[in-house]
């Protein structure tokens, strides 16, 4: 009977937000991914340009709101190398990287505790990437899924709108293979340059990302070889790295600091229950963070509970003594030469 009473209540006090979730989340479109055999190892890879959506009616991208923050155009020539699976970043000739030359401006001088703020898996459901433009500020940072339909347009008016990006990439999760990260996943069984050429595979979908964040990747960034592999390529193209922390025992923030990389790491994942009460609770973990230690990432998928709850609780911070940033603003950095 106590355990009938519990399930009652909790359906009474969250049942809304779950099925609101349900519904929000129900597949918007089909992906269609042709896969070929690539290397030694057999497993599927996307060949470049291959990013098929079977689709229902067509919707347009909505236009960019105007904003006071202007990001740097993109993409700039010489940020870019030209392959056949798309444009690449790289690292201009006069040493300008594109995690600096595409992130959001921020003040440096601003002395309150810094609070960045990461929706990741946005472009696949138009209902929750439209819904996070409109509502939330352009301070918050937006990851982009790879195989998102009309990726390019969703970074047109995220950028347009001022959001920074980052673009989402998979990678091998704890539980892999019951977990399956898709056909272009960073898995621990492949070789380097297999791994190295689904990461560009991803990259060349579009360009005007400061980096890359993973998604699921608990056990892939628990492993320092694959780190290092990653965490170098990324360096070399000017590009930072955020660690969505799926792995309490990650290295990334070792590795990163042996080479020399930048990179953030998620504090919090706000909405692994995606609930009004339990987002809540974990955005007061965040302030419990910034108050300690002056910064904070937190991150979260584009449910309509949870851009409602950081919506209600981003315009509260200034009066709490924190200040939103882009993600960028909180990347450990390299040391200059």
């Amino acid at each position: 009977m106590a355990i009938l009473l519990g399930v009652f209540f909790w359906l009474q006090f969250t049942g809304g937000d779950v099925m609101e979730e349900v519904r929000a989340n129900r597949p918007q479109m089909t992906m269609v991914v042709k896969a070929t055999k690539n290397g030694a190892s057999g497993q599927k890879t996307l060949k470049a340009g291959e990013a098929n959506v079977a689709r229902g009616p067509d919707r347009a991208i909505p236009k960019p709101k105007i904003v006071s923050a202007v990001l740097h155009p993109h993409p700039d020539r010489a940020l870019v190398e030209q392959t056949d699976i798309g444009m690449l970043p790289v690292i201009g000739k006069d040493g300008r990287q594109p995690w600096r030359v595409y992130s959001r401006p921020f003040n440096a001088l601003e002395k309150r505790p810094r609070v960045a703020v990461v929706l990741s898996g946005l472009g696949v459901s138009y209902n929750a990437t439209e819904s996070a433009m409109r509502d939330l500020p352009p301070e918050v940072t937006f990851a982009f899924a790879p195989y998102a339909k009309k990726v390019k347009e969703w970074i047109k008016t995220a950028r347009g709108a001022g959001h920074e990006v980052l673009l989402n990439v998979p990678m091998e999760p704890s539980d892999y293979p019951r977990s399956d990260p898709g056909p272009n996943g960073i898995l621990l069984k492949l070789s380097d340059e297999e791994n190295l050429q689904r990461l560009n595979w991803m990259m060349g979908r579009f360009t005007g990302y400061v980096g890359i964040a993973s998604q699921q990747g608990g056990r892939f960034t628990g492993n320092v070889k694959g780190m290092r592999t990653l965490l170098g390529e990324l360096k070399r193209r000017g590009l930072m790295f955020v660690d969505s922390k799926t792995n309490s025992n990650s290295v990334t923030a070792a590795v990163a600091a042996k080479i020399d990389a930048p990179y953030a790491v998620n504090d919090r994942m706000v909405d692994i229950v995606p609930s009004r009460a339990a987002i809540d609770f974990r955005l007061s973990e965040i302030e419990l963070v910034l108050r300690s230690k002056g910064a904070a990432v937190a991150m979260g998928r584009a449910y309509p509970v949870t851009i409602r709850r950081l919506k209600r609780w981003i315009k509260q911070l200034p009066e709490k003594g924190f200040v939103l940033a882009p993600v960028s603003a909180l990347a450990i950095k390299p040391k200059r030469p």
